[in-house]
């Protein structure tokens, strides 16, 4: 079976560092060509550094580039409450020697893409604010003819930020906006798929009281959810970036429906939400976003544990 090449495009974070965590288990399914930060869940700084610090945990010897610090025209805003001051709980991960690739982050996306061979495209997983892909369409247009799918992590037909607006889009909106609006396929693993995945209260214990470290550390990062105010009364924590690596390598436990996106990028009460058009009249030639809406959670579960255990 011919593997898909990948680029991941993430703010580490807990659930990214499960979506790198699967990424990494999956290389009999995947190339990965390599890593670009965004801020989102935290700075720019924190999510390279948990980044350069993921990558070297989990043997990944793969270039790793610091992207956006910020989104294209907004203030910056962190979800520090939701994954700690490092971005990664109270998980300490051993210091690495990894340092970023230096120059253009924007150049060195586009030669991965274009220096593919003939025949072969890329894969795009951004599971934070979409500022990195947004900037790549626009300065290097040429790169859509070789980018296969984009499969991204965020918004949905509600919203967690705000009633309407789920935190990846919310926090860039104009730049989610360029991206639904490109000539690439899309693939939204929104809110309506990734709060009916995640792993219990149990199967998050069994992994932390593991005897290998590995395993142990990103026990130790879900409990840090648990923990939360979001989930302290759940016995389902959502693992919402991993969702977009499993729709990658295990598209089949997966089902969605075609639709029409736009993004409001007002300043008013539904700042960042993404407008699908389910209408069964809405005009086919609309419908160029595979919106995830239901998934066989047991074998999700069973998946992503299984890619966890195998590290």
């Amino acid at each position: 079976m011919t593997k898909k090449n990948v680029w991941i495009d993430c703010d580490p974070g807990i659930d990214d560092a499960i979506a790198l965590a699967a990424l990494a288990a999956s290389q009999d399914l995947v190339n990965i060509h390599g890593i670009s930060t965004v801020a989102g869940n935290q700075t720019i700084e924190r999510v390279t550094t948990n980044a350069l610090k993921l990558a070297s945990f989990l043997k990944l010897n793969v270039p790793v580039v610091k992207g956006a610090e910020g989104p294209l025209i907004r203030a910056k805003e962190d979800a520090g409450h939701v994954h700690g001051t490092t971005g990664l709980g109270n998980t300490v991960l051993p210091d690495t020697d990894k340092t970023i690739v230096e120059g253009n982050t924007l150049q060195f996306v586009r030669d991965s893409i274009m220096d593919l061979p003939e025949g072969e495209s890329m894969t795009l997983v951004p599971v934070g604010p979409l500022t990195n892909i947004a900037l790549l369409l626009k300065v290097f247009p040429e790169v859509t003819e070789k980018i296969d799918e984009i499969v991204l992590m965020g918004g949905g037909t509600f919203g967690n930020r705000t009633p309407t607006a789920e935190f990846n889009i919310w926090g860039d909106p104009e730049a989610a906006k360029i991206v639904f609006d490109s000539a690439v396929p899309k693939v939204m693993c929104g809110l309506d798929v990734t709060h009916k995945c995640g792993l219990t209260r149990q199967q998050v214990e069994d992994i932390y009281k593991s005897d290998q470290d590995i395993q142990h550390k990103f026990g130790d990062m879900l409990n840090f959810y648990f923990d939360s105010p979001a989930y302290i009364n759940s016995e389902l924590v959502h693992i919402h970036d991993a969702v977009a690596v499993l729709y990658v390598t295990n598209p089949e436990i997966f089902t969605g429906i075609k639709v029409n996106v736009d993004v409001d990028c007002t300043d008013d009460i539904n700042r960042g939400m993404t407008v699908c058009d389910l209408r069964h009249t809405a005009p086919d030639i609309k419908r160029d976003v595979l919106l995830l809406n239901d998934i066989e959670v047991d074998k999700f579960q069973d998946i992503l544990l299984a890619k966890l255990n195998n590290l």
